[in-house]
């Protein structure tokens, strides 16, 4: 599942073109999140007990506190099992993050992986040319994919990256608009 769900996030970002929503990150969070509802959908993935969320707030029974901006999971109420179970994967995105601001959601996404077992996490970097993954120092290198996605003129250019034992392997896609 997991290389599926990285497929179906490269192809949401691949279809998220219009210039305007790289002005806002609120406002590529909104149709990337629905470009990643069809995809995910069109694979067998969303299927009405396996759910794509946006920014749901973690409680307490979660052990943290944190707002992902989207997040892919069974939720307890439909599964009745641990809050640890059947969480799939999440996505934090920030707009023309530089270092610190990235290296801060790297930092959540830990959490994330860390306390609710996710075994996946995905950083998006809105209109920037860098993923920054290569300065993550975290304990989930096997856990991340850090993508950049940026229009270029014409050209929509995304650069995702992870690790693959111990190596930074990085991809570029471009799509002529």
């Amino acid at each position: 599942m997991r290389e599926t769900i990285i497929e179906a996030t490269i192809e949401a970002l691949c279809s998220v073109t219009n210039p305007r929503l790289f002005h806002t990150e609120r406002g590529y969070q909104g149709a990337f999140f629905c470009a990643l509802q069809r995809v995910l959908e069109e694979k067998g993935i969303v299927d009405g007990a396996c759910i794509l969320e946006m920014e749901y707030q973690k409680s307490g029974r979660h052990g943290t506190r944190q707002r992902p901006d989207i997040i892919l999971h069974v939720p307890v109420e439909i599964s009745d099992s641990a809050v640890t179970e059947n969480n799939f994967a999440v996505w934090a995105l920030k707009r023309e993050a530089g270092t610190e601001r990235a290296m801060e959601d790297f930092q959540k996404l830990d959490a994330m992986l860390d306390h609710l077992k996710y075994p996946l996490g995905f950083f998006i970097n809105i209109a920037s040319t860098s993923h920054h993954l290569e300065e993550y120092k975290g304990d989930f290198l096997d856990r991340l994919v850090a993508i950049a996605v940026n229009l270029r003129e014409t050209t929509l250019v995304i650069k995702s990256a992870r690790w693959l034992d111990g190596n930074l392997v990085e991809e570029t896609i471009e799509v002529a608009l």
